[in-house]
């Protein structure tokens, strides 16, 4: 590692961004390359998820940080020894020394920490995990949505879309929240976290807004529709409703979205101006995904 500011560019933090905020952003990237492994290991894929370079920016900025508020600690001490201040700063490097040593072991033993506490969280997650009944449905809304719980907690939106359903058990729902525009550094590594979880987290249908919709069904993300559209859907639909595509494989336009916002969506969480519907092309839950939008598309 260079330099400071590669350093944070490594952990997609902006030079200004603090200690708390350096942490929580090393831990996410801990939790994603543990399951990004497993992936791995089930699909035998190459990833280019760096995680020694990770390992390195952290620790260097750890060090710069530490260093400074010793600089800083040092520079303010000697003037109050006046004529005694070189002995004073002889005996402050010889503590100083040692004390740096102690830091790095400090910071050794809470990466320790921090990687038997992942690990044990991933465990009992998985334990929880295990006691759920299987999901019929993964729903992320992806686009510039808002919750009012600020813990982002989607509990109340699984709840209220599992009522839809009386014979399924279980339905997740996750939110990426992509801003429209981009204002600042905080909106840009938004932008380049949703990036990401397009590629970690798979689900089976994605509820957008307008601009989110634009971009990811350019890029072959979703499945077309038009056979539904033209069939079983046909008499639910208003022509205004077909959000239509282009992709780089496929030149013609096809219908790769349903707009439905005047459906029940606008009654639960998490909120937004535009809900447009799609399904991930690869899927496993075709069947379930069609279901979904179909049922959304009944009138109340």
């Amino acid at each position: 590692m260079e330099n400071l500011k590669q350093a944070y560019e490594t952990l997609g933090l902006s030079e200004d961004a603090s200690k708390e905020e350096v942490e929580k952003r090393y831990m996410t990237l801990i939790r994603q390359a543990k399951a990004r492994e497993m992936r791995e290991e089930n699909e035998e894929n190459e990833s280019d998820f760096n995680f020694e370079k990770i390992n390195r920016a952290y620790k260097f900025i750890l060090n710069a940080d530490n260093q400074q508020v010793l600089d800083e600690m040092t520079a303010n001490k000697y003037g109050k020894y006046k004529k005694m201040a070189g002995a004073a700063e002889k005996t402050d490097h010889f503590f100083h020394y040692y004390k740096f040593h102690l830091l790095g072991a400090l910071i050794l033993l809470v990466l320790i920490g921090y990687g038997v506490k992942s690990y044990m969280d991933n465990q009992a997650e998985k334990a929880e995990l295990a006691k759920l009944p299987p999901i019929d449905v993964h729903v992320m809304y992806h686009g510039q949505f808002f919750l009012a719980d600020q813990n982002n907690d989607m509990k109340l939106a699984e709840e209220q879309l599992l009522a839809l359903f009386p014979d399924w058990k279980r339905i997740k729902a996750d939110l990426t929240y992509v801003p429209k525009e981009t204002r600042s550094e905080m909106d840009m590594a938004s932008i380049q976290k949703a990036m990401l979880n397009i590629i970690t987290e798979r689900a089976d249908v994605y509820v957008f807004d307008k601009n989110t919709f634009t971009q990811l069904a350019a890029q072959g993300l979703l499945i077309p529709l038009d056979e539904k559209v033209k069939g079983p859907w046909k008499e639910q639909l208003q022509p205004d409703q077909l959000m239509t595509s282009r992709t780089n494989e496929d030149t013609e336009d096809h219908v790769y979205g349903i707009d439905v916002s005047r459906s029940k969506l606008v009654d639960m969480p998490p909120k937004s101006d535009e809900y447009i519907v799609g399904i991930r092309a690869d899927t496993e839950r075709k069947d379930q995904s069609y279901e979904f939008i179909g049922r959304l598309l009944e009138k109340p």
